[in-house]
C-alpha cells in the first residue's frame, strides 16, 4: 500500500464511520431495545454484511450492479421490505416487555446478528459508496488493485465495528435512564419502529431517484 494514500484513507474512514447513517441507526435501536448484547450481535452482524460488500468490490461485482438498475433496484426493495416488517414488528408492541431492575429485554445473539447480516447486505448504496470512495485510495503502480481494494474495504470495516461496537455497547446505558419512566417504556418501540420506516423510505426513495 502506498503509505501517504493509506494515511489519507484512514483519516477519511474515521471521519466517516464517526458520522450517524443508517447502520449506526440501526445498531442504536438494537442496544437500546435488546441491550448490551444485543447491540454487539447488530455490530458484528453488520460488519459481516460488510465484509461481503467488500468482496463484492474487491471483485468487480458492484460495476455489474451498477450497470444492472432493475437488479439493484430489486435489491433495495427487498431491503426495504425487510425494515418495513420489521418497523410493524416494533409499533405493534404498546410497551417494552417488563423486565427486573429495569434492564432491556435480553435477546439471543443468533437472530440479532442475522438481522444485522441482512441489514446491511440489502443496502446496495454501500457497494456505490465503496466503489466510488475505496478506488481513490488504490495505487495502480502496486499492482493488484483487486488485493489494494479489499485491503481498504477491511480495514474501514474494522474502524466502523470499533465505533459500532461502543454505539451498540452504549446505548444499553441510555436504555436503562428511559425503562425508569413509563412514558418512555412505551416511546421506546414506538421511536425504534420509526426509525426501521424511516431506513425503509430512504431504499424506496433511492429506487425511484
Amino acid at each position: 500500500m502506498n503509505p501517504q494514500l493509506f494515511a489519507a484513507f484512514l483519516l477519511a474512514a474515521l471521519i466517516i464511520n464517526l458520522t450517524p447513517g443508517p447502520g449506526m441507526l440501526f445498531i442504536l435501536a438494537q442496544g437500546l431495545t435488546g441491550g448490551r448484547r444485543a447491540g454487539r450481535a447488530a455490530a458484528t452482524g453488520t460488519a459481516t454484511g460488510l465484509l461481503v460488500h467488500t468482496s463484492a468490490v474487491a471483485l468487480g461485482l458492484a460495476a455489474v450492479l451498477r450497470a444492472a438498475p432493475i437488479a439493484m433496484d430489486g435489491l433495495r426493495f427487498a431491503g426495504a421490505a425487510y425494515l418495513l416488517w420489521m418497523a410493524f414488528q416494533s409499533l405493534r408492541k404498546s410497551e417494552l416487555t417488563p423486565v427486573v431492575a429495569g434492564e432491556p429485554v435480553p435477546d439471543r445473539f443468533g437472530p440479532v446478528y442475522l438481522r444485522g447480516v441482512v441489514n446491511s447486505l440489502t443496502n446496495p448504496k454501500i457497494l456505490l459508496f465503496y466503489l466510488a470512495f475505496l478506488p481513490q485510495f488504490v495505487d495502480p503502480t502496486l499492482g493488484r488493485q483487486a488485493l489494494q481494494l479489499f485491503v481498504l474495504g477491511l480495514t474501514m470495516l474494522l474502524i466502523g465495528l470499533a465505533v459500532d461496537l461502543t454505539v451498540g455497547s452504549g446505548a444499553v446505558r441510555v436504555g436503562r435512564f428511559l425503562r425508569r419512566h413509563r412514558a418512555a417504556n412505551q416511546w421506546l418501540p414506538r421511536a425504534a419502529g420509526t426509525a426501521y420506516g424511516v431506513l425503509a423510505a430512504g431504499l424506496i426513495l433511492g429506487a425511484a431517484s
